[in-house]
């Protein structure tokens, strides 16, 4: 399945790594990438609702709206568009697993920066999506 693969972080440099990663493992020729969760949700705004599905990389921990309150977003009703999300976090607390569980878009918790064997793993999931 094709998707618009979106990378959400505040730190420019896993920004490109993780962009280059995707990249490399043929998942897409170029990811969008935003340094904020707000910039992420206007360019979801701007995409129409039959456009193809978005895979979202996003982090947890960022500045003025963090991962959380992103996805209490694209979770309400009236977000019309089809999203998976793959959590990327440098956290290993187990509570930000945990609340991970209770949110139906989150398909993969993974520590950041991920690996090509990270993705390489996930193409098979992706495809049963």
């Amino acid at each position: 399945m094709s998707y618009n693969i979106v990378v959400v972080d505040d730190d420019e440099i896993i920004l490109f790594l993780h962009s280059k990663i995707i990249q490399a493992v043929g998942l897409c020729k170029e990811p969008k990438t935003f340094s904020s969760a707000i910039k992420a949700l206007i360019f979801f705004e701007s995409i129409a609702d039959d456009a193809a599905p978005i895979l979202l990389f996003l982090d947890i921990n960022m500045p003025i709206m963090d991962g959380w309150g992103l996805l209490d977003i694209i979770h309400q009703e009236s977000f019309s568009k089809i999203i998976k999300v793959i959590m990327v976090t440098s956290s290993v607390d187990q509570a930000d697993k945990d609340k991970a569980k209770s949110y139906s878009k989150i398909i993969d918790f993974v520590e950041k920066p991920f690996s090509k064997a990270n993705l390489l793993a996930l193409k098979p999931l992706l495809y049963k999506l």
